[in-house]
């Protein structure tokens, strides 16, 4: 065969390399192209991630921004340090939010608690009790409901007259000067166990709807509860009473115990009601003792009494 009949038409050799050389070329950017994307595309996720971790840290190591103050927490920081604006942020607290209220007379409670290793500061004692005073009274300013618990405090010229609690607890309490609960209602229960009144107490006409308790209370002065109504049951276990004892025209609903009792001075009962058992048992009146028209509605116990002096019948 010859060279022309070899040839196939549009196969020309020279053609065919040329062909045969543009061909890898082209393969060639195409490749370039995906392995440019795929390292810039790498390259972003990387600086992305890298971002997120020096903004973590930046986080974990910056130093946090202060929280604001609540009103709440500025107000007790104010009234522990002794500051009257402290006193007047927590009663604008208790105005305003009426489910505070309880919260605010604790608080205030609490710093009649303490406070001693300072001083008495006798002046910021009564300032705090003058403003709780205020506030359980009956009248335009009156939280109903409120709660006393006040055991443990030092309470200087302490006045509760008039006001109503729905709860007082007393429990190891001392009063300095005269303490005055004259006409006050107490709807739940009242304990003054322990309690130490270090000059004159008044309870005249006070009301105690719940039991009532004064068990191992000290009177150093005169102890007046003229009038004084409980509906359940009183207890003056323990009671001592340097001064005058006065219960004329009180009335006991309930049970009344004044076991082991001592009172150093006077005891009036005249008028007394007892509707109720009551229990003087091991009882000691050194001062004259007034029993007369005293009633006693059940029964009376007077099992290991000693009277001083003469028993006025």
């Amino acid at each position: 065969m010859t060279e022309a009949a070899r040839a196939v038409p549009g196969a020309d050799p020279a053609g065919a390399g040329m062909i045969g050389d543009m061909v890898p070329t082209w393969l060639q950017w195409v490749f370039v192209a995906v392995v440019i994307g795929v390292v810039v595309h790498r390259h972003h996720r990387t600086s992305r991630a890298e971002t997120l971790l020096d903004e973590h840290a930046r986080r974990r190591t910056a130093p946090a921004a202060p929280a604001p103050v609540s009103r709440w927490r500025q107000a007790n920081r104010l009234l522990r340090a002794g500051e009257r604006a402290g006193l007047d942020l927590l009663e604008e607290i208790g105005r305003q939010q009426p489910r505070r209220r309880q919260d605010v007379v604790d608080a205030w409670l609490a710093v009649l608690r303490g406070g001693v290793e300072r001083g008495l500061d006798a002046p910021w004692r009564r300032l705090v009790q003058q403003r709780l005073r205020a506030h359980l009274r009956p009248g335009e300013d009156f939280w109903p409901g409120v709660e006393l618990k006040a055991a443990g405090a030092i309470l200087v010229d302490w006045d509760l007259s008039g006001c109503r609690v729905a709860a007082a607890d007393f429990t190891g309490a001392v009063f300095l000067g005269d303490a005055r609960f004259t006409a006050a209602t107490v709807t739940g229960a009242a304990r003054f166990d322990q309690a130490r009144f270090l000059r004159h107490a008044r309870f005249d006409e006070a009301l105690f709807v719940g039991p009532v308790s004064f068990a191992d209370a000290v009177f150093t002065g005169n102890a007046g509860f003229a009038g004084v109504r409980a509906a359940r049951e009183a207890v003056l276990d323990g009671v001592r009473v340097s001064g005058r004892a006065d219960l004329r025209r009180a009335e006991f609903t309930g049970p009344a115990s004044v076991r082991g009792a001592r009172f150093g001075g006077r005891a009036l009962f005249g008028g007394a009601v007892f509707q109720h058992d009551a229990v003087f048992s091991g009882s000691w009146f050194r001062g004259r003792t007034d029993v007369g028209s005293a009633l006693i509605g059940e029964s009376a116990r007077f099992d290991g009494v000693r009277f001083g002096r003469r028993v006025n019948r």
